[in-house]
């Protein structure tokens, strides 16, 4: 079961740039370049896919896999264990700084973010991106920001647009991006959602994506010479480990004038390509759909709230015009006139509520 982590600065939290990039181009260095990181995200339905694709990878597969599937915090997740069961590669649920080997499947736990570092796996309990924790987008940019063109990132079956931010980091960064059909996905919209933002390199069904796995794992690629090492996927990758604060928000991007639905500060807009996101700066994050529904939940939230005062108040209004009707009838009738006129806010509401419309 994965570990929550201590909160760190200094010489493991915000170092350099220069520091940064020599890290993550050194990784590079550090083995023949192959395509031989490969990161996976799935949602609804993408239990089923990874695993054709781990029983269809052999034994002696070099690659290393990771693997966010989304899951409720509350959940116990036996992910790891039903993928095991699937394939002949060692498939575990790492802790924290589990060292990377190849060949290997690594596979998130329920409320924690999986994040990858130079040789090793970060397990932490950060900010939720796109509402999710584990979440799919902090996967793929700290895999684009630390092992760059040597990525290859997957989109499988899902809800929503997790994953499409990640995807733009990784092609940014040189990687190799594929979705599974949209066609062939149980519930199509996060591989719908990377198509319409993303270059996507391979649109393919989930039985052909082991073996096109199997021929990049092989194949030698080269650093590449355009590869954009973006300081700003080291700082958002940094604020997932809750090691950056509000003096950093502004390299990411410009303030925007909207509040954080998790915790109701500000929220920054940053842009992505075609990719609009907003990030605030406890590290909560959203893309475009996940603000939205979020934004959704919160109005839903207040409205109920809202009709429940409407009706206790009502409520209240005719109990007084009751007890006053003897004594003062004048009164009695000014009671009854509020509560009618608080029983037509309360209908307002209720239409709002069933209509769905929010």
């Amino acid at each position: 079961m994965a570990e929550s982590t201590t909160r760190q600065r200094g010489s493991e939290g915000v170092s350099s740039e220069a520091e940064g990039v020599s890290r993550a181009k050194q990784s590079d260095r550090d083995v023949s370049a192959r395509s031989d990181i490969v990161v996976i995200g799935a949602s609804a339905g993408g239990l089923e896919a990874v695993k054709v694709i781990l029983s269809a990878l052999p034994s002696t597969f070099s690659g290393s896999i990771f693997v966010v599937i989304h899951v409720a915090a509350e959940r116990h997740s036996i992910a790891a264990k039903i993928l095991g069961r699937a394939s002949d590669l060692e498939v575990t649920a790492p802790v924290d700084k589990t060292p990377v080997v190849p060949g290997r499947v690594y596979v998130s736990s329920p409320d924690r973010h999986m994040l990858l570092e130079p040789g090793r796996i970060r397990i932490v309990r950060g900010p939720k991106e796109n509402r999710h924790r584990p979440a799919i987008d902090p996967l793929f940019r700290s895999a684009a920001w630390t092992y760059g063109p040597r990525v290859v990132g997957l989109v499988l079956s899902g809800s929503g647009d997790d994953g499409a931010a990640g995807l733009w980091a990784i092609k940014t960064c040189g990687g190799t991006t594929v979705v599974q059909d949209p066609a062939d996905a149980a519930h199509p919209s996060m591989p719908e959602n990377a198509l319409m933002y993303d270059q996507i390199d391979y649109s393919l069904p989930v039985q052909q994506i082991a073996p096109l796995l199997i021929r990049l794992s092989t194949r030698s690629i080269g650093v590449a010479g355009d590869c954009r090492w973006r300081q700003s996927l080291k700082t958002e990758n940094e604020f997932d480990t809750m090691s950056r604060d509000i003096a950093d928000m502004d390299s990411l991007g410009k303030l925007s004038p909207f509040t954080c639905p998790s915790c109701r500060g500000a929220l920054w807009e940053l842009s992505d390509g075609k990719l609009l996101r907003y990030r605030c700066h406890t590290g909560h994050a959203f893309s475009e759909s996940s603000l939205r529904a979020a934004q959704s939940t919160a109005i839903e939230d207040s409205l109920y709230s809202a009709l429940r005062a409407v009706e206790e108040k009502a409520t209240l209004l005719r109990k007084l015009s009751q007890v006053w009707r003897d004594r003062q009838s004048r009164l009695a009738v000014d009671y009854e006139a509020k509560a009618n006129a608080m029983e037509q806010s309360a209908q307002v509401l209720r239409k709002l509520l069933v209509g769905g419309e929010i």
